[in-house]
C-alpha cells in the first residue's frame, strides 16, 4: 500500500510545478514572469509559487496558458484518485498518473465572427526595419483579450532580429491601449527626416524610455548589428504592445 500524501504535500507539490513551469517558459526569475504578465498580483503570485498559498482552478488556467501546461499538471489532478477529485479529508491517495493527452487533439476555439485588421508593410530594412503602410490587407481572428479593444490590430514579423521570440512571417496581435514595460515585446513606429508621419517600424523587446532615449533588443542581429538599438524619444511616434503571436 502506498504511503497517503496530505493536502500540505500537495499544495508543496503545485508550487514546485508551478515554479518548473515558469522556468520551462523562459522566465528565469520570477520577476522576469510578473513583468510579461502585468495584471497578476505580484504578492498573491509568489505565494502561490513559495507554497504559502494554494491556488485553485480559476489562477491554473491563467498559469497554463501563460506558460503552456496542461492545467491538470498545474492542479496535481495525477495524484488524486478518480474518486477523490474533490477530497473532504486532508489526506489524497497516490495513483498513476494519466495520460494528458488527446487523439485527435482538441484545439482551443475562437470566436471567428469577431475579426482585427492585418495592416500591410512596405520597404524592409536592417535590424527588421519595415513601414507600416496603414492599409488593411487582410483580416485575422480577434484574440479574446483583445475583444472589444478599439485600435487593436495586426501585423506580420519582418526579418529574423527577433528569433527565437518571432519568427519571420509570423503573424503579431497589438493592443495601443496597453502600459508597456520593461522586457514586453512592442512595435515601435518612428518618425524621421522631419516628417509628421511614422516612416520606420520596428518589432523588438522593449527595454527602457527616459525623456531622452528610447531602448530596445533585437535577439538576434545580424553580424554588423547590435543587440541593443536606441532612439532619440523626439522621433518615437507610437509604442504599441504585443499581446498575442501565432503562425
Amino acid at each position: 500500500m502506498k504511503k497517503p500524501i496530505s493536502t500540505d504535500e500537495v499544495t508543496a507539490i503545485m508550487a514546485q510545478r508551478l515554479v518548473e513551469a515558469r522556468i520551462a517558459a523562459g522566465f528565469s526569475r520570477r520577476s522576469d514572469a510578473l513583468n510579461r504578465f502585468t495584471s497578476w498580483s505580484p504578492s498573491t503570485y509568489a505565494s502561490h509559487e513559495l507554497g504559502r498559498r494554494r491556488f485553485d482552478s480559476d489562477f491554473a488556467e491563467k498559469y497554463a496558458v501563460a506558460f503552456k501546461v496542461p492545467v491538470s499538471h498545474l492542479l496535481a489532478h495525477d495524484l488524486y484518485s478518480a474518486e477523490e477529485t474533490k477530497p473532504t479529508s486532508n489526506i489524497v491517495r497516490l495513483q498513476r498518473p494519466r495520460p494528458n493527452a488527446s487523439f485527435p487533439p482538441i484545439y482551443q476555439s475562437f470566436n471567428t465572427e469577431s475579426t482585427l485588421p492585418l495592416l500591410g508593410q512596405t520597404t524592409g530594412g536592417p535590424n527588421g526595419r519595415f513601414i507600416l503602410n496603414g492599409s488593411e490587407v487582410g483580416r485575422v481572428f480577434c484574440p479574446p483579450m483583445l475583444e472589444g479593444v478599439e485600435g487593436a490590430y495586426a501585423v506580420r514579423v519582418f526579418g529574423t532580429s527577433m528569433e527565437p521570440r518571432f519568427k519571420a512571417g509570423e503573424t503579431v496581435w497589438i493592443n495601443p491601449h496597453e502600459p508597456v514595460r520593461a522586457k514586453d515585446d512592442v512595435v515601435v513606429q518612428l518618425l524621421t527626416d522631419g516628417e509628421d508621419q511614422p516612416t520606420e517600424s520596428y518589432i523588438k523587446e522593449f527595454r527602457s524610455q527616459s525623456s531622452k532615449v528610447l531602448r530596445l533588443w533585437q535577439h538576434n542581429p545580424d553580424e554588423d548589428e547590435s543587440h541593443e538599438m536606441v532612439f532619440d524619444n523626439e522621433d518615437v511616434f507610437s509604442v504599441h504592445k504585443i499581446v498575442f503571436h501565432a503562425v
